[in-house]
């Protein structure tokens, strides 16, 4: 396929590729990836990711070696009609009704660039949306947010109106770092971040959110009857579009009903309630 001779276009799938990406692109990999798709030369592409590096869309990062591209969170980024994410050392008014999440860069993932955690956080938005979402639900107003990563979205949970957080992840550096960005955001003395296993949680939560591949949802489904009391809210990501009906068929065969499903580019999410 000849790529169309109109380097905004290129500048968007160069945006969108570096998004998506479930790894870390070189430049290298980032244009074998492209040239599967399109017939784009060398010095075109390399144009198109400098003028990205130089209006600070795209940043260069440097790990193991290598240089890498990620997208760059040197300006406000909006991730939904409410949610925007901030660099945590600029001040950010935002519109009325905004939700704003300031995010360090860190190793963690889950900033709010992939797609995944894009998902997440519009379903989360949309869960909150319900003003008597917490009212009618049998536990307290309390999330629970499982492989937290940067804490982003029990941040978002507890920004949108959740009491209090648990974010646990089995990552250390992730701990520190979803600690962190509580703080960062104001709501430290409202998140507790863990490092307990899931299985070993007794309490019940109102939301459990949870950016994780499709199997582990799946093999979570047990856990969820136990965490969560009538009126409870699930919020899956991390799922592939193939994979939705099967985690939608199992969940919703007795005691959940989809009340939303959104995709992005290659992954859904899904929004269950507890019936």
């Amino acid at each position: 396929m000849k790529f169309p001779q109109d380097s905004g276009r290129l500048q968007k799938e160069v945006l969108e590729e570096v998004a998506a990406s479930p790894e870390l692109l070189t430049f290298g990999r980032l244009e074998k990836v492209l040239k599967r798709r399109f017939r784009i030369k060398r010095d075109t592409l390399k144009k198109a990711v400098g003028e990205l590096i130089a209006e600070g869309e795209l940043v260069y990062s440097y790990k193991h070696g290598c240089s890498f591209l990620e997208k760059s969170f040197d300006k406000p980024v909006r991730i939904s009609k409410r949610i925007v994410i901030v660099p945590y050392r600029m001040s950010f008014p935002g519109e009325p009704g905004d939700v704003v999440i300031k995010i360090q860069p860190g190793i963690s993932f889950g900033r709010g660039d992939h797609p995944t955690t894009m998902l997440g956080l519009r379903c989360i938005e949309y869960a909150f949306k319900d003003a008597a979402f917490l009212e009618n639900c049998e536990v307290d107003s309390t999330a629970l947010d499982i492989g937290t990563g940067s804490g982003i979205l029990a941040i978002a949970s507890v920004l949108f109106g959740a009491a209090g957080a648990t974010g646990i992840d089995i990552d250390s550096c992730a701990r520190k770092e979803a600690a962190d960005n509580a703080e960062i955001n104001g709501v430290g003395n409202r998140i507790e971040i863990s490092g307990m296993p899931v299985e070993k949680i007794k309490e019940r939560f109102s939301i459990i959110t949870a950016n994780l591949r499709c199997p582990t949802l799946m093999s979570l489904y047990p856990l969820m009857l136990k965490l969560t009391g009538k009126g409870s809210v699930l919020v899956f990501s991390g799922i592939k579009i193939p994979e939705a009906i099967g985690l939608r068929l199992l969940y919703t065969k007795n005691y959940f009903m989809m009340i939303r499903e959104e995709h992005e580019k290659e992954w859904s999410a899904s929004v269950f309630r507890r019936i």
